[in-house]
């Protein structure tokens, strides 16, 4: 069974300001943070879904990557723009570019409830789901397109319609932090300042 390793990284950042994926983070940039999760769990191909204009910026090698022809439509999008170009691939674990604390364990956690049942396995924490740092099977991508042509692009709107395991995680969990804002990026900073 292939299991794919997906970095989003297509986002406008419009309320950072600037491509928030390439900011240093630990030494090196934010996004490589999500991609370390992925490739120390074997995961096979490793995927960056990302848009023409930041393209350039990634050099990486052994990744696949996966230029949006219309940019900035959201992750439903990519998830299957994705699914489409990997058809021998039947689940795509997706995170967000923008995770400082994304790792590893987290990811091998995740993989343990991957099960023919689902179609979805997504993190909760309370009331919270956290659609960027989930698994999707090759069995949701008919719903995903159904819902693309009719113009609904949330990923809850996917959720009502496939089968989803939703795994608890603490409420206080860092893993989901992911950055929006200047402010958001400056906590995170000092945070890690603080913690050496």
């Amino acid at each position: 069974m292939k299991i794919a390793g997906v970095v989003l990284a297509g986002g406008q950042s419009s309320r950072y300001g600037q491509p928030k994926m390439f900011e240093p983070f630990a030494g090196q940039p934010l996004y490589k943070n999500s991609l370390k999760a992925l490739q120390q769990n074997q995961l096979e191909p490793l995927i960056i879904a990302t848009n023409a204009s930041l393209q350039k910026n990634f050099a990486e090698q052994n990744i696949e990557m996966i230029i949006e022809k219309q940019p900035h439509q959201g992750p439903l999008f990519a998830l299957q723009n994705i699914m489409l170009n990997f058809p021998d691939v039947e689940w795509f674990f997706v995170v967000a570019s923008d995770m400082p604390y994304m790792n590893a364990d987290f990811v091998q956690t995740m993989l343990t409830y991957i099960d023919d049942r689902y179609d979805a396995i997504v993190p909760k924490q309370a009331t919270r789901i956290q659609p960027l740092a989930s698994l999707y099977r090759r069995t949701a991508l008919p719903n995903a397109t159904r819902l693309i042509q009719q113009n609904k692009r949330s990923m809850k709107s996917l959720f009502d319609q496939v089968r989803v395991c939703y795994v608890g995680f603490e409420e206080e969990s860092s893993t989901f932090i992911n950055i929006n804002t200047q402010l958001d990026w400056a906590q995170t900073v000092e945070k890690e300042f603080h913690d050496e």
